[in-house]
C-alpha cells in the first residue's frame, strides 16, 4: 500500500467528536424541574442527531435536519419541556421518584463518518424531611464528669439523611456516636436516621458556664438543616441553691430545652410508640452499656 493510501485511510479513522459528556444533577428534590446538558464537539463535522436515553429507553431526540427536528417518546415518570430543549439542553419536568437512574446522551456525526458516542451519568430524586432534625435526651445541667447521652433523629426521608454531632461547631469524634440501623416506613416508603451521643464532660467547662451540642443533617447538596442544644454548668446553680434562705425548694431543673419553640416532650421512637423524657434516658442507657462493655 502507498503512504497516499496509508494517509488517506488514517484521514477517514479520524474521530470528528470530540469532549463529549454530560452534566446531570446527582440528586434533586422531588417536584423540581431537572436540566440535562449535553456537551460535544463537532470539530467541524454536522450533527446527525442527539438521542437521550434512561436506561435504555430512548424517550428524546433532536435531529436538525428533520422535520420536526425535535421528537419525544413515552417513558414512564419522564416529562420532557419542549420549549426549553433542545440539540444540547434538555429539561425534565417536576420530576418523581421514578426519574431516578441513568441517564446517557448519544451523540452522532453526519456523512461520512457517523462517529457516535456516548456518555452517562445518574440522577436520584430525593424526597426531603418536612420538619428540622429533632435532638432528645438531652439536658440542661450537667456537671464535669457527667456523660452527655443523646439521639438525633431525622424523619421521613429518601433517601435517609446523613447526620453529624457537633461540640461548639467542631465534629465530635465518631467513637463517641452510634449509628441506629435505618428505620424503613414501608407504608410511604420513606427512612428515618437516628444517631446517638454518648460523650463524657471533662475540661469543657473550664471558664465556661455554657456549651453547645449542634446536630446536621444532608442528603448530597439538595437539603441541609441544623439544629443546637444548649447545656449549662450545673456548680452556678447548685451553690446558688446552697445559698437560698432555709425552707425555700431550689428552683427545679429543666429536663429538656429546644432550640424551636414548637418542639414537643414526646416522640416517635421506631417502632413507632409514644416515648417521654425518662423513658429516652433510659433507652439511651443502651448506649453506655455499650461504652462499657
Amino acid at each position: 500500500m502507498s503512504s497516499i493510501s496509508i494517509i488517506n485511510v488514517l484521514n477517514d479513522l479520524v474521530i470528528t467528536l470530540k469532549d463529549v459528556r454530560v452534566s446531570v444533577p446527582v440528586a434533586i428534590r422531588r417536584g423540581d424541574n431537572a436540566n440535562l446538558i449535553c456537551h460535544y464537539d463537532m470539530e467541524g463535522a454536522e450533527l446527525y442527531s442527539v438521542k437521550w436515553y434512561k436506561g435504555k429507553r430512548e424517550f428524546f431526540r433532536y435531529t436538525p435536519k428533520e422535520i420536526p427536528a425535535l421528537k419525544s417518546f413515552v417513558v414512564a415518570g419522564l416529562s420532557v419541556e419542549r420549549p426549553l430543549s433542545n440539540g444540547s439542553h434538555l429539561t425534565l419536568v417536576a420530576v418523581e421518584p421514578t426519574a431516578t437512574g441513568k441517564y446517557s446522551c448519544e451523540v452522532s456525526a453526519d456523512l461520512p463518518s457517523f462517529d457516535t458516542m456516548i456518555v452517562s451519568s445518574e440522577m436520584e430524586v430525593v424526597d426531603v424531611p418536612v420538619t428540622k432534625p429533632l435532638i432528645t435526651g438531652i439536658k440542661q445541667f450537667y456537671r464535669i464528669g457527667d456523660v452527655v447521652l443523646g439521639n438525633c433523629t431525622s424523619y421521613n426521608s429518601k433517601p435517609a439523611a446523613n447526620l453529624t454531632w457537633l461540640l461548639d461547631d467542631k465534629k465530635i469524634n465518631a467513637s463517641q456516636m452510634m449509628q441506629y440501623p435505618i428505620y424503613k416506613d414501608h407504608r410511604s416508603g420513606l427512612d428515618t436516621s437516628t444517631l446517638g451521643l454518648f460523650f463524657q464532660l471533662t475540661h469543657h467547662f473550664l471558664g465556661r458556664s455554657k456549651i453547645k451540642f449542634s446536630c446536621i443533617a444532608k442528603i448530597h447538596d439538595v437539603y441541609e438543616q441544623r439544629v443546637d442544644r444548649w447545656i449549662e454548668d450545673e456548680r452556678p446553680k447548685l451553690m446558688a441553691a446552697s445559698a437560698s434562705p432555709v425552707g425555700l425548694n431550689p428552683v427545679n431543673y429543666i429536663h429538656s430545652i429546644y432550640d424551636q419553640s414548637s418542639a414537643a416532650s414526646s416522640y416517635h421512637h421506631h417502632d413507632g410508640s409514644d416515648f417521654d423524657n425518662q423513658n429516652s434516658d433510659a433507652y439511651m442507657t443502651q448506649i453506655q452499656g455499650r461504652k462499657g462493655e
